[in-house]
């Protein structure tokens, strides 16, 4: 049956893949953005048309997330609701008021919103890893039911965005966790949990994007172009397809069915098969120069994704198909042979 879904995030690689990914399944799906312009570059894109969504798919335009009372409009009459629209750690974005105050403001004043929709079923908030491993991450295996303890007193500074990244997607779990306890909402609440998610990113229409405006392919970009990484990242990963796919499994579970609330994605790697991979696939590129080997350090993690797995019913993506889909893009996009 068709659902009337509320997607956050559209302009990044995750909010729009899974738009895409609910219209193609035939649901209606609102969409939230910052500007007219910023709603254009949805509703224009080339994969958006192709499916021809019709009155299918609609923008709701809201200058402020943060503001009380933000999303009270724009959920009325929506079944399900899918937050992929948190900030992102951009080196350049103030720790606390670009990154950590936005995500948990956010969360928070959208869930207050939703007690006032009456037709809402369920709400998805699509956090990181980070939440469940912390800053450091452990020796021992977490999964999306872990919750690292709540910093105390809660931080008002940081030393890098990176820790008001890490700091925020763990507040947010707490106080979405606390939300349900304390409010007994009419509707679920999940978190969909992927580690850094790789692999085709149909938002970029240009070598130039793929290199600057990819999001998490940034890392693939710059471990295939030559670049260097100054620190580790995380070793784990989910391909963009998987990723979608589970945001939606999630959204339409049966909440009586029980089992588990919500669901991690992150298959464990070492980014230095990365080259390799491109290696195998693009030779004559390689040759050519457009492909360099670069250095992306691997931060060693211990994820148990085997809910989200069993949930998905079918073998997850490897690392190997997200590394040559995004070269594949990026030869496509530069108009060279792909063989």
């Amino acid at each position: 049956m068709a659902a009337t879904i509320l997607i956050t995030g559209t302009t990044g690689l995750i909010g729009f893949r899974i738009l895409l990914a609910a219209l193609a399944a035939g649901h209606r799906v609102r969409y939230t953005v910052r500007s007219e312009e910023k709603a254009q570059k949805v509703s224009s894109n080339p994969a958006v048309q192709k499916l021809a969504p019709g009155d299918r798919l609609s923008p709701v335009i809201i200058p402020d997330f943060t503001a009380d009372g933000a999303f009270d409009s724009a959920l009325q009459g929506v079944t399900h609701v899918i937050h992929a629209g948190s900030p992102v750690p951009v080196p350049t974005y103030d720790p606390v008021t670009e990154v950590f105050e936005p995500t948990v403001k956010i969360s928070s004043g959208l869930l207050a919103s939703a007690l006032k929709a009456p037709s809402l079923q369920r709400v998805i908030i699509t956090s990181s890893i980070v939440a469940n491993l912390g800053l450091i991450p452990p020796p021992t295996t977490v999964s999306a039911s872990t919750r690292v303890p709540l910093p105390s007193p809660i931080p008002t500074a940081f030393s890098s965005v990176f820790e008001a990244y890490v700091q925020s997607k763990i507040v947010e779990m707490h106080n979405s966790d606390e939300f349900v306890k304390t409010q007994n909402p009419h509707f679920t609440v999940s978190h969909v949990v992927p580690g850094y998610t790789f692999g085709w990113n149909e938002l970029m229409l240009d070598p130039v994007m793929m290199q600057t405006q990819n999001s998490s392919n940034n890392f693939l970009m710059m471990g295939i172009t030559g670049g260097q990484l100054p620190m580790p990242i995380h070793g784990g990963y989910g391909h963009i397809d998987d990723v979608a796919d589970l945001h939606l499994r999630v959204a339409f579970l049966d909440p009586s069915a029980g089992g588990p609330r919500d669901f991690g994605l992150a298959t464990k790697l070492d980014y230095t098969t990365l080259f390799d991979y491109v290696e195998k696939a693009f030779p004559k590129a390689v040759a050519e120069g457009i492909f360099k080997r670069g250095v992306i350090p691997t931060l060693p993690v211990e994820y148990d994704s085997s809910d989200a797995v069993k949930l998905l019913g079918r073998p997850i993506k490897s690392f190997e198909n997200a590394v040559v889909d995004v070269a594949s893009q990026y030869l496509e996009l530069l108009g060279k042979e792909k063989a």
